[in-house]
């Protein structure tokens, strides 16, 4: 069970049997949980996940920030850029 406020991470893989609190993360597989004022623990979390590379197929060092955010702009401008000429529909 995943509680309000609670936040699933990409790549998490949640047992069953897990409940994931209320104001918490559950990141990795199998999913661990982890609290707000664990913030060294989150960052190294995130970094292992490769979140960027999970949501949008980008590869770039962790440490690499710029090189990671522009490859992650270039990504989410392509999928806008696909629905340019759509139509709304009544």
């Amino acid at each position: 069970m995943i509680a309000v406020g609670a936040l699933v991470h990409a790549r998490t893989t949640v047992p069953a049997e897990l409940f994931v609190p209320p104001q918490t993360l559950a990141i990795g597989a199998p999913a661990r949980i982890l609290t707000p004022d664990q913030t060294n623990q989150v960052a190294a979390a995130i970094r292992e996940t490769n979140f960027a590379g999970a949501a949008f197929g980008v590869q770039a060092a962790w440490d690499d920030r710029v090189s990671r955010y522009e490859q992650t702009a270039e990504v989410r401008v392509a999928e806008f850029g696909a629905h340019r000429d759509d139509e709304i529909l009544d």
